[in-house]
């Protein structure tokens, strides 16, 4: 197993932090590279979710369950697509008048060993670029891009 993690200060309340995350199906509007969503319903443990999704250039879709969800402080998804399990945990806690977004991605391959240590440590690259795309995204949504 490998994990990665990203973690970034947002200028909103964890409340509406927490709006934003389980709005599954409004993720192409603030998510770059996200097409479209579609959901079996509101967020909640159990809800199934597919992700349509361009990435350079390539059209993709995931698939993803929410296997834990403890409104407004923790949420964990997980997809089984293909021979790489991915698993996202979002934890939001208060910071001031802000808060704090912790992205954690665990990947496990089921390929047999070395191929599945080689397959979890080429993943870990692109993991760790969707987690840091992931929470400077939902920084965006409430501050807007910084100034240059």
């Amino acid at each position: 197993m490998r994990r990665v993690e990203a973690e970034a200060l947002v200028g909103a309340p964890r409340d509406e932090v927490w709006r934003l995350l389980d709005d599954l199906e409004a993720m192409p509007r603030w998510l770059p590279g996200v097409r479209a969503v579609s959901a079996t319903g509101p967020a909640h443990r159990g809800t199934l979710y597919q992700v349509r999704s361009d990435r350079l250039g390539l059209p993709r879709v995931r698939r993803w369950e929410i296997e834990a969800h403890r409104p407004p402080v923790r949420q964990t998804r997980v997809s089984r697509d293909g021979p790489l399990e991915r698993s996202v945990t979002l934890a939001l806690d208060t910071r001031g008048s802000g808060t704090r977004l912790h992205a954690v991605v665990e990947l496990r391959s089921s390929l047999v060993a070395p191929l599945g240590l080689l397959h979890e440590m080429l993943a870990t690259f692109a993991a760790g670029a969707s987690a840091r795309r992931l929470v400077e995204a939902v920084k965006r949504a409430f501050e807007g891009r910084p100034g240059r």
